[in-house]
């Protein structure tokens, strides 16, 4: 059974008093000197590193509120095709005043080493226009006539359905771009390359 605060005010008093104590007696007095010192030490431990837990605990909470842990913020935005078709520029920003939507430009630049003329393109993405994955052909011009070896062609896709994303989500794109060889001045033998372009939405 437990004991009362009387006896345990009894029992300080004696150890603290008793200078020699033998058998069963000082046993209990070195029990009690011990519970004393670990209750002595951890109130000194929560004192000393209290205020520090609390800031720590208050900094973590910023943090998690401010999005920094988010895979956004670890995510590394890339414009990916084959080596012949470097992406030097790439945005995806969302539209605010009108009609909301997201639009998506890029840059390629032609390394194939012939002239090339772009036939079609198409974008594979999640929860762009609508839920679900999805793909939609391009919709505003294709870069036009011959693109001439070295030369750079310009994408741009809207995306203005019901369902947008968020400012500063990550999203992953897929395009698969139809281009026909015109080396020797006819454009003919139709070819498709692809590509994935993964970044962030900006505010446009």
């Amino acid at each position: 059974m437990g004991k009362s605060r009387g006896q345990a005010a009894i029992e300080r008093r004696f150890c603290a008093t008793a200078g020699s104590l033998k058998g069963q007696a000082a046993i209990d007095c070195a029990s009690h000197n011990a519970r004393t010192l670990r209750a002595q030490a951890a109130m000194e431990y929560l004192v000393t590193y209290g205020w520090a837990l609390l800031a720590l605990f208050v900094v973590i909470a910023l943090l998690l509120s401010s999005g920094a842990f988010s895979l956004s913020s670890y995510s590394v935005s890339e414009c990916t095709f084959q080596p012949d078709l470097p992406c030097p520029s790439f945005i995806l920003y969302k539209t605010v005043p009108g009609t909301p939507k997201t639009i998506l430009k890029f840059s390629l630049s032609n390394g194939l080493g012939f002239p090339i003329k772009v036939n079609n393109v198409n974008y594979t993405v999640m929860g762009m226009n609508e839920t679900g994955r999805h793909t939609y052909p391009g919709t505003l011009p294709l870069p036009s006539g011959i693109v001439y070896s070295g030369d750079a062609m310009n994408f741009t896709q809207e995306f203005a359905g019901t369902s947008q994303p968020s400012l500063r989500e990550l999203k992953t794109i897929y395009v698969s771009i139809t281009y026909s060889n015109c080396k020797g001045g006819e454009c003919k033998y139709n070819y498709t390359t692809s590509g994935r372009i993964t970044t962030v939405v900006e505010a446009g």
